[in-house]
C-alpha cells in the first residue's frame, strides 16, 4: 500500500464539507467537495518546501503563492494542518507551530507518539489521528488527547464540525469542543469499508456487503444496497464525499460512480492501464491519481471524461508520494515530494499548477528580459534562455541565478555590455565592435546609463528568521546559537534571545523566562540561573531599522546537571463501562518533558499496568464485582514519582447473564416466575419483561402475571438491567433475554352437543362448577 493509497482512505484535511487527511487523511489527508454554508471557514492551503524549508500558502482560486513562513526545518513531505488562528507543520516528533497572521514561528511541541498520523481541519480542531496507537490529540491552545480504546481504520469529519472515527468494534463521534467520544453505534469488525459524508452526513460504505449505510442518530439508518456490476474488491478505495449523489470508488481500473440513493445502477468507467491510489470529489468533478505515471484524470458525475494532467516531475528524497487534500474552497490539492510544486484541481474538474519555489515571487517582466541579452555571448547561457518557453510545465523557476552587476567586476561588464550592443545594432556593430578599442569606454558609458534602471530596487523589509538554531545546556545554564538571518534590505541592527520554561517545568527561586539583546554580528548568548533537569524553550528572532522578523524556538532543551524525578500525576479517575472495563485517567505532571518515559497504573487488586508516554488514559479488565481503586506513578529518566491520590473505588461490571423463566397458563392468563440470573457484576436496577403483542413492563420482582389473554400461543422475554454498585449514575447495562412460550387456558368449557346422555351433562356441569 503507497501512502497516497493511505492519504485518500485517511481524512487529512477536509475542509469541503468542513473538514481529510487522508488529512491527511492523508497520503494522510482526507479528500471532499465544495463547501456547505458552515461557519467555520479556512483561507488557502499551507505546505511545507523541504528545499527551502519554509512553509507557503498557495491561493487556489489566483492560482499563486500569498504568504510564506521562513524558518521552519524538518523532515521533506512533512504536513499542514491551520486551525482558526495558527499552522500546524507535523514532523516525526511533534508539531512546529507558527502564527496565520504574524506569520512567525512561535513554538514546537511535542506530541511523542511514533506514527505519522492523519490530520483532519474542521471546526474545533484541527486534530490529529493516530491510528495504530488510537489517539485523537486536538492542536490549538490548549492541547487535549483523546484515547479512543483500540485500532482506527477509518476517520473523517462532517459538515457540522464533528470527528468521525470507525475503531475495531464501533463508529464513535467526538463533538467539537468534547473531549469525549460517544461510540453508540456498533461496527463489524470483519465488513471492510470506509467512512465518507454523504451531503454532509456521515455514513459508511460497506465494501464487503456492497451497502450504503447513513450514521444518523442513536441508531444507524437504514442500509442502502450499492448498485453495481462486476467485482467489488474490499481493498477499493472511497472518496470522503459525494458529488451530486454519487460516490466515487476507485476499484482498480475502474472508476465507480455509486448511486448514493441506491436508485440506479453504478456507472462504470474503464481507466487506462496505471496503478490508482486516490480519488477525490471537489465541486463538480472526480478526480483520480495514478501514482506510477504522475497523471490526474477529471472526469463528470456522469462519467464523462473532463481533463488529463501530468504531474512535474520534480521529486525529492521523500519516499511518501503526492500528498492529496482537499480544501474549504472546493478544490483539491496535490502536493508533490518535496513541496516545490501544487497542483490545483477546480472544481469543473480543470487542472493547473502553482510554484512553490520560495524564489522571490513575483518577477518583473524587467528581470525577466535582462537575463535572456547578458548570457548571449556565453554560449552555454543562450541555452536557457530558449529553453523555458518550449518546456511545458508551467512551474519551472522563471528566473535562473544570473543577475547583470555592473561595475564590481569590469570584464563582465564589458562582457554583459557587447551583447545588448549588439541587440540594439545588429549587423555591422556587430562585426565592428569586436576589432575597435572602445571596450574601455563601454563600460564607463554603460555603468552611467545602469544606475537609472537600479534604483527600482524592492524597499526594505523586516529581516527573515534565523538559521540552525540549537541550544547547548550545561550545569544549570544553556548556551544558545544561531546562524544569520537575511537582512532583506536593511542591516540587522540586533537579536532578540530569550527563555522560559516548557510545559510541566515549575521553578522556585529562579527566573521562569527572560530574554537579552544582543549586537547584529553576535551568534551565542548563554543563559544561567537555570534548573538543573528542568525543560526550556529558547527563542531567536532578528530586528532592523524595519522591524522584527520571524522568531524561532529550539525544541525542549532539558538542562544538564542532576535531574529530579516528575511529581505525582494528578487529577487520577477511573470509572466504569457497561461492558466490564475501567478507564484510568490522568493528567501528566510534564506533559512536554522530553525526559518522561512513561507511567504505571496500580490497582489496589495488586494488578501494576505500564502506559506509554503519551498516554493520559487507559482502559482495563478487573474482576467483575469486586471494589478497586487506582493510583498512577510517573517516570523519568531520574527515577518514579510518589503515588498519586487514589480514585473512588469502582466496581466492574458487564450485562447480567439470561434468567430462567417458566410460565404457568390460567384461564385466560399466564403466570411467569424466573430465577435471578447472574448480574456479573452488576446491581440490579429492574427487570424488562416482553410478551407477544403487549406493552413491555418493569418489575423488580421475579415474577409477574398476564390477564385477559386470547391468544392461543405467546412469547414471553425477561431481561435484568443492571449498573454498577452504589454508583445510580453509571450507565446501565441490558443483560441477555431469557425466554419461554405458552398459551392461556381457554375461559370456559364448551356446551355439550344435544343428546349427549344427562350423566355425561351432570359431569360437564360439575367440571364447569369445579373449575
Amino acid at each position: 500500500m503507497t501512502r497516497i493509497a493511505r492519504a485518500i482512505r485517511r481524512p487529512v484535511a477536509w475542509w469541503t464539507v468542513a473538514a481529510l487527511i487522508l488529512g491527511t487523511f492523508v497520503g494522510l489527508s482526507a479528500l471532499g467537495r465544495g463547501a456547505p454554508a458552515v461557519a467555520f471557514q479556512q483561507a488557502g492551503h499551507w505546505v511545507y518546501n523541504a528545499t527551502v524549508g519554509a512553509v507557503f500558502r498557495v491561493d487556489g482560486g489566483g492560482k499563486s503563492v500569498d504568504a510564506e513562513v521562513r524558518g521552519v526545518q524538518t523532515e521533506a513531505g512533512s504536513q499542514v494542518v491551520q486551525g482558526s488562528t495558527n499552522g500546524y507543520v507535523v514532523r516525526a516528533d511533534g508539531v512546529i507551530v507558527f502564527g496565520k497572521s504574524d506569520l512567525t514561528v512561535k513554538s514546537t511541541v511535542r506530541i511523542g507518539i511514533p506514527e505519522e498520523p492523519i490530520g483532519i481541519e474542521t471546526q474545533g480542531g484541527p486534530y490529529l489521528v493516530y491510528r495504530q496507537h488510537g489517539q485523537i490529540v486536538r492542536l490549538g491552545d490548549q492541547q487535549q488527547t483523546v484515547t479512543v480504546g483500540s485500532v482506527v481504520s477509518s476517520a473523517i469529519a462532517t459538515a457540522d464540525g464533528a470527528l468521525w472515527v470507525r475503531n475495531a468494534e464501533q463508529f464513535c463521534q467526538l463533538a467539537p469542543g468534547s473531549t469525549t467520544l460517544a461510540c453508540q453505534l456498533p461496527s463489524q469488525a470483519g465488513d471492510a469499508g470506509a467512512l465518507l459524508s454523504v451531503g454532509g452526513k456521515p455514513a459508511f460504505a460497506n465494501l464487503s456487503k456492497r451497502t450504503l449505510t447513513p450514521l444518523t442518530g442513536e441508531t444507524a439508518g437504514r442500509a442502502v444496497p450499492m448498485d453495481v456490476t462486476g467485482s467489488l474488491p474490499t481493498t477499493s478505495v472511497v472518496a470522503q464525499s459525494d458529488v451530486n449523489g454519487r460516490i466515487p470508488i476507485l476499484a482498480g481500473q475502474r472508476l465507480l460512480l455509486v448511486d448514493a440513493a441506491g436508485a440506479k445502477r453504478a456507472d462504470s468507467i474503464n481507466l487506462p492501464p496505471g496503478r490508482y491510489d486516490a480519488v477525490a470529489a471537489t465541486g463538480a468533478a472526480v478526480a483520480v491519481l495514478d501514482t506510477d505515471k504522475r497523471v490526474v484524470r477529471t472526469f463528470a458525475p456522469d462519467g464523462k471524461p473532463l481533463h488529463t494532467h501530468e504531474l512535474s516531475k520534480k521529486k525529492g528524497d521523500h519516499k511518501g508520494g503526492p500528498r492529496v487534500t482537499a480544501g474549504q474552497d472546493g478544490r483539491i490539492y496535490i502536493d508533490d515530494e518535496t513541496g516545490e510544486v501544487v497542483t490545483v484541481v477546480d472544481g469543473d474538474g480543470t487542472v493547473s499548477e502553482v510554484d512553490v519555489d520560495g524564489g522571490n515571487k513575483p518577477v518583473s517582466p524587467s528581470a525577466t528580459q535582462k537575463p535572456t541579452p547578458s548570457p548571449s555571448t556565453p554560449t552555454p547561457s543562450s541555452t536557457p534562455t530558449s529553453t523555458p518557453p518550449s518546456t511545458p510545465p508551467s512551474h519551472k523557476p522563471i528566473l535562473p541565478p544570473i543577475h547583470v552587476t555592473v561595475g564590481p567586476e569590469k570584464p563582465r561588464s564589458t562582457e554583459k555590455v557587447e551583447p545588448r550592443a549588439t541587440e540594439r545594432k545588429p549587423g555591422k556593430t556587430e562585426t565592428t565592435r569586436p576589432t575597435t578599442p572602445p571596450p574601455t569606454s563601454k563600460p564607463t558609458s554603460k555603468p552611467t546609463s545602469k544606475p537609472t534602471s537600479k534604483p527600482t530596487s524592492p524597499p526594505p523589509a523586516a529581516p527573515g528568521a534565523p538559521g540552525s538554531v540549537s541550544a547547548k545546556p550545561g550545569d544549570g545554564k544553556a548556551t544558545v546559537s544561531w546562524g544569520a538571518a537575511r537582512a532583506n534590505g536593511a542591516a540587522i541592527t540586533g537579536y532578540k534571545v530569550s527563555f522560559r520554561t516548557a510545559p510541566g517545568t515549575f521553578v522556585v527561586g529562579l527566573p521562569a523566562s527572560g530574554s537579552v539583546t544582543v549586537a547584529g554580528g553576535t551568534r551565542s548568548h548563554s543563559f544561567g540561573q537555570l534548573l538543573n533537569g528542568g525543560g526550556y524553550i529558547f527563542t531567536v528572532s532578528a530586528t532592523n531599522r524595519v522591524g522584527t522578523g520571524p522568531a524561532v524556538d529550539t525544541k525542549v532543551t532539558s538542562i544538564s546537571g542532576t535531574a529530579e524525578p516528575p511529581s505525582a500525576p494528578t487529577k487520577v479517575s477511573a470509572a466504569t463501562k457497561a461492558d466490564g472495563s475501567v478507564t484510568v485517567s490522568w493528567t501528566s505532571p510534564s506533559s512536554s518533558d522530553y525526559t518522561m518515559s512513561g507511567y504505571t497504573v496500580l490497582g489496589s487488586d495488586g494488578s501494576k499496568t505500564k502506559a506509554q508516554v503519551y498516554q493520559t488514559s487507559i482502559s482495563l479488565k478487573p474482576a467483575l464485582g469486586k471494589g478497586v481503586s487506582y493510583r498512577v506513578t510517573a517516570t523519568n529518566t531520574a527515577g518514579t514519582s510518589p503515588r498519586s491520590a487514589a480514585t473512588r473505588t469502582v466496581y466492574p461490571y458487564s450485562p447480567a447473564a439470561a434468567p430462567k423463566v417458566t410460565a404457568t397458563p390460567g384461564r385466560g392468563s399466564v403466570s411467569l416466575i424466573w430465577t435471578a440470573p447472574n448480574l456479573n457484576g452488576g446491581q440490579l436496577v429492574h427487570y424488562v419483561v416482553s410478551a407477544t403483542g403487549q406493552q413491555d413492563r418493569t418489575v423488580t420482582t421475579t415474577s409477574t402475571r398476564y390477564t385477559g389473554l386470547t391468544a392461543l400461543q405467546l412469547t414471553f422475554t425477561v431481561k435484568a438491567i443492571t449498573r454498577e454498585r452504589n454508583n445510580s449514575s453509571s450507565p446501565t447495562a441490558t443483560g441477555a433475554a431469557g425466554s419461554t412460550t405458552a398459551a392461556p387456558a381457554s375461559a370456559a368449557p364448551a356446551l355439550p352437543p344435544a343428546g349427549t346422555p344427562a350423566a355425561r351433562v351432570r359431569r360437564t356441569s360439575r367440571r364447569r362448577k369445579d373449575a
